[in-house]
């Protein structure tokens, strides 16, 4: 009797919110809830040079010939490495190798392995400008030409071999781009061809293999040089980038010679990419193969004689298997190459066989259809420990930036920038054992920006197999695709991720309305001790026109369980601001979710189990659902919370849509057994349209239970571009 009059007495109340009682002051007072001041910080003291007994200097105008010294330094990054080998360094503390200013080309990957020497520092003397550069310079031959009807610039080019093609051209800190045709929209597939796809196992909804596909013939062209133009098919959370093998204008038809990592669907978005015809704009560029010419569209001010561009040469600066206690600082990482992943089909899987009419198109194999996942990296790290990077740049790198793989442990980067990154801006990885091998791996007070840029589904920082981990107090910004990603189970199953620290970062514009089903934060599979606390996010989105749906803050995905989420800031996602497919035993505490296109709060799949509790949140919308897809079955626990809508007040619906046939009143989920202890009432914040979000003294929020917070998400330091 006792439980029936508590539930009547909470229908009463929430009846009577419904129809606008005002229980709380409607004047703000204090603020209580807001950003502390950021204390700007240099990553590192650079102190001044002093040369150590076994320390090495190298500059662009020494001579590997040289001893080393100041006075006469060593010339290449390799030299000084294997000077420090032949040394056979040990006990004698660490040893700096110092870089003069200049610029550093890489044409060969450099090696560490367990022979090379550790407890080395390799960085940059004080106050000079190092950088590492994978690009070599093109200028002095050009003349002026016109192409497509436009001006441009011409130089020879000879392509005798794929080694002398390049996919990437930077003008200085700059990448260039490639023409794409159509210059502006996306074209629509016509025919999928299904017929002609390889379906694994399994896998026939989502995940078929297509090495064809047909276009509206309206939409063609009569290309040049086919198969040196690429296709982008864009899909759910997959953008397959491959190359053409040839085209026929007259029926639309396409072959590629990398199969699809996932199934080409009727009206799928697509482009095409490196495209002669379609060179046009100031900045393009085109390297004709056949004619052996590079053409070039001039920007304001470029003359033939004072055009220096940078032609992408070599994929990857650093492998490092085996070595410990090595530290970078200081240098900057920059402009490199790429091609296609999958090259000789070493990710082919199940794809084309002997037997299928297009095998003979094939030279890349199929790829992972999730984050970019196999992606190279510029900087590789394996079964080594204590790698640091501090105060580096990576700026126009093709691949992901760094990786650390199988079994590195006890690693650091801090305080560093990713800037115009192709793939993941950094990869933590490891095998499937449980315990994970790859542990301790930090990534604090970085700068992530414009990732993806050639891998568009790469995530800012990726972890998918590994324990203990930090990532912290970065910022990351104007990816295509998810912020930071965590675990790599889907379901629940044993999962080798836990224990990761996901707190203080700033995450905001990222999707763009590219690609979908993608998260600021997302997680997969059971994650003991995983954490995400004190992160700001906003202006998450996906194009719901393009694919319907998921442009979420934070995103707890398939299986993901046993987290913790709480003192963060979401706001301006245009699906939910929080959403759970599926899980258990998550728990959803002392949050702001505001303003999520399609409403607050969302968990996609019900199960038997508890979902998540939900708790002491503050949870405001604009003319949408606060809870969406609710059912007559307890599928998550909720109390004490607070809710309001601005546009209807304590009048807050949940259900599939706004639409009034779909909607469910507070009232019916008060009497399915929600907003228990519930407050409706506008929270007070100081200047809600404006983003604002401190809270009055005597914010109703209190009575709910939240206790207000103060953030400090974000870079400590201060990165000047």
């Amino acid at each position: 009797m006792e439980l029936f009059w508590q539930k009547l007495m909470a229908i009463i109340t929430a009846f009577f919110t419904m129809i606008n009682v005002t229980l709380f002051p409607a004047e703000p007072e204090q603020g209580v809830y807001g950003e502390t001041e950021k204390k700007v910080q240099t990553a590192f003291d650079e102190g001044e040079f002093s040369m150590g007994e076994y320390d090495i200097v190298v500059s662009p105008s020494g001579d590997d010939a040289n001893e080393g010294t100041l006075e006469n330094p060593l010339k290449t990054f390799e030299a000084a490495k294997e000077k420090l080998k032949s040394l056979k360094i040990s006990d004698c503390g660490t040893v700096t190798v110092w870089f003069r200013e200049g610029t550093y080309f890489i044409d060969k990957t450099v090696e560490f392995t367990a022979e090379d020497a550790g407890d080395v520092v390799y960085r940059s003397y004080p106050g000079e400008e190092v950088s590492f550069s994978g690009a070599k310079p093109i200028s002095g031959s050009w003349s002026e030409t016109e192409i497509n009807g436009v001006d441009a610039f011409v130089t020879d080019m000879p392509v005798e071999s794929d080694a002398d093609y390049f996919r990437s051209l930077f003008k200085g800190n700059k990448r260039l781009s490639r023409p794409n045709y159509p210059k502006e929209g996306l074209l629509k597939v016509a025919d999928p061809k299904t017929d002609e796809a390889v379906v694994p196992e399994n896998e026939a909804q989502f995940f078929t293999h297509s090495a064809a596909f047909y276009a509206h013939t309206s939409d063609m062209l009569d290309f040049a040089n086919a198969s040196d133009i690429d296709v982008r098919v864009m899909h759910f959370w997959v953008d397959d980038l491959m190359p053409v093998h040839s085209v026929d204008a007259a029926t639309g038809r396409i072959e590629t010679a990398k199969p699809t990592a996932m199934t080409i669907r009727v009206d799928d978005n697509f482009v095409f990419e490196n495209v002669k015809e379609a060179l046009t704009l100031p900045g393009e560029w085109y390297l004709d193969r056949a004619e052996g010419k590079l053409y070039y569209i001039p920007e304001a001010g470029d003359t033939p004689e004072n055009t220096v561009l940078y032609a992408g040469a070599a994929e990857q600066f650093i492998s490092i298997n085996g070595a410990q206690n090595i530290t970078f600082q200081g240098i900057n990482f920059e402009k490199t190459d790429w091609e296609h992943v999958g090259k000789d089909g070493s990710f082919s899987g199940k794809c084309f066989d002997e037997s299928h009419p297009l095998y003979k198109n094939i030279k890349y194999g199929a790829t992972h259809p999730q984050a970019a996942f196999e992606t190279p990296a510029a900087i590789n790290i394996v079964a080594s420990s204590n790698i640091n990077f501090t105060d580096c740049r990576f700026e126009n790198i093709s691949y992901t930036a760094v990786k650390f793989d199988k079994a590195a442990t006890d690693c650091k980067i801090t305080s560093c920038r990713f800037n115009e990154i192709g793939g993941n801006a950094v990869f933590i990885h490891g095998d499937f054992v449980v315990p994970a091998s790859t542990q301790r791996i930090d990534v604090t007070d970085c700068h992530i920006s414009s990732y993806g840029r050639i891998f568009n589904n790469a995530i800012g920082i990726l972890l998918t197999h590994a324990i203990d981990c930090n990532l912290t107090n970065n910022e990351i910004h104007d990816g295509w695709y998810t912020g930071i990603s965590v675990g790599w189970n889907w379901g629940y199953s044993p999962n080798s991720t836990n224990g990761i620290n996901i707190s203080d970062n700033l995450i905001y514009d990222i999707g763009n309305g590219w690609l979908s089903d993608m998260g600021a934060i997302y997680t997969l599979g059971i994650q003991p001790d995983t954490v995400i606390r004190g992160n700001v996010i906003y202006n998450v989105g996906c194009d719901e026109g393009r694919y319907g749906y998921g442009g979420w803050g934070i995103y707890l995905d398939e299986g993901s369980s046993e987290i913790l989420v709480e003192n963060n800031l979401v706001y301006d996602c245009s699906s939910q601001t929080f959403h759970q497919h599926y899980g258990k035993d998550n728990i959803i505490k002392n949050n702001i979710f505001a303003f999520g296109g399609d409403g607050a709060f969302r968990i996609t799949r019900n199960e038997e189990h508890n979902s998540l509790t939900l708790s002491n949140n503050i949870l405001v919308t604009d003319n949408a659902t606060m809870y969406a897809l609710t059912t007559d079955r307890d599928w998550f626990i909720d109390d004490s919370n607070l809710y309001w809508d601005y546009t209807n007040g304590g009048n807050v619906y949940s259900g599939d849509s706004m639409s009034l046939f779909e909607r469910k009143s507070m009232v019916i989920m008060v009497a399915r057994g929600y907003y228990n202890n519930a407050v409706f009432a506008d929270p007070l914040f100081k200047d809600a349209a404006n983003r604002d979000f401190t809270l009055a003294t005597n914010s109703p929020a209190l009575e709910a239970g939240f206790v207000p917070f103060s953030y400090n998400a974000g870079t400590n330091t201060l990165f000047v571009d």
